[in-house]
């Protein structure tokens, strides 16, 4: 999972969120200013498993060298 803001605190809350419900990781994306990014991410995952028919059961995966 990803997320993005300018509160850290908030930004902690929502990273927990996130494992307690199964998300391995959830990387922070930085501040406000890189909201937009992860907008336009969710939008790629929305064309590909909806608008082009793929499915829900469509992921990506962060892959560390």
């Amino acid at each position: 999972m990803f997320c993005a803001g300018n509160d850290k605190a908030s930004k902690s809350v929502v990273q927990q969120l996130a494992k307690d419900i199964g998300f391995a990781e959830c990387w922070d994306f930085g501040g406000d200013d890189k909201v937009e990014l992860l907008e336009k991410f969710a939008l790629s995952w929305i064309n590909l498993a909806i608008m082009q028919g793929h499915g829900r059961n469509l992921a990506f995966k962060l892959i560390k060298r």
